[in-house]
């Protein structure tokens, strides 16, 4: 990545031990704006704005927010990076040959 410092290579052991902790964090981050979620009380009009009757309010976005996120994008990337954390050369290779079998060369 370009954006990363020069730094001694890593090799893909700890890169893989190194992703299970960044999906750990995730985690993290996923709980805390759960707890969030949880305690924002959401409007009595909720349908209504989420339907397009009403325009949002603060707290129909910070809700319709999480929820796009936590969804669409941190428990998709907590679910990657632990696959990535775990996945034998054994398990690449067989997916290889499946795919292979899908389509051929």
């Amino acid at each position: 990545m370009p954006s990363c410092p020069k730094s001694t290579p890593l090799t893909p052991a700890e890169a893989q031990a190194a992703l299970g902790v960044v999906a750990l964090q995730l985690l993290a981050a996923v709980d805390r704006l759960r707890q969030v979620y949880e305690r924002l009380p959401p409007p009595p009009d909720l349908a209504d704005r989420q339907e397009g009757r009403k325009p949002y309010d603060v707290a129909t976005d910070v809700l319709a927010t999480i929820e796009c996120v936590m969804a669409d994008n941190l428990q998709p990337a907590v679910e990657s990076l632990r696959r990535c954390a775990q996945v034998t050369a054994a398990e690449l290779e067989r997916d290889y040959r499946e795919w292979l079998k899908r389509n051929p060369l």
